[in-house]
C-alpha cells in the first residue's frame, strides 16, 4: 500500500548535481568520438521519391517485408513506413499477403506465386 515516497527537490538537486561531476569525470574513451551523444538521428517524417525508389530497390530482394522493416533499414518513422508500402502495393512492386490489427505483411508478386505453387 502507498508506494514509493517522492523525493524532496534538495534532493532532486543533489542527485543532479552528482550526475553532472560524474558526466564530467568520466574521460572519453580511447578511439571513440561522442558523436552519437552530439547530433541525434533524425528520422524521415516525410516521402521523397529518393526514398520511395531506394525502398522499391531493397525490397524486391527481401522474402517478406513489414512496416517495421522499412521504418529500421531506412531509419523513418513507422507511419512513413506503412505509407511507402501501401505507394509499392497500388503501383504493383508489392502485394499484400496479410492484413491484421497491428500490422501488414507484404511480399512481391514473384514470391507470392512461388508460395501458390
Amino acid at each position: 500500500m502507498g508506494g514509493k515516497k517522492k523525493p524532496t527537490l534538495s534532493q532532486l538537486a543533489k542527485r543532479q548535481e552528482k550526475q553532472q561531476q560524474q558526466a564530467q569525470a568520466k574521460p572519453a574513451a580511447k578511439g571513440k568520438r561522442a558523436v552519437a551523444e552530439e547530433r541525434p538521428t533524425v528520422k524521415a517524417s516525410l516521402i521523397d521519391q529518393k526514398l520511395l525508389s531506394d525502398v522499391e530497390k531493397e525490397v524486391i530482394k527481401w522474402e517478406y517485408v513489414t512496416p517495421y522493416l522499412v521504418a529500421t533499414r531506412f531509419n523513418t518513422k513507422i507511419s512513413v513506413a506503412y505509407q511507402i508500402l501501401r505507394a509499392l502495393a497500388s503501383k504493383g512492386t508489392l502485394v499484400l499477403v496479410s492484413k491484421g490489427h497491428r500490422t501488414e505483411v507484404y511480399t512481391t508478386p514473384e514470391r507470392l506465386k512461388q508460395l501458390a505453387a
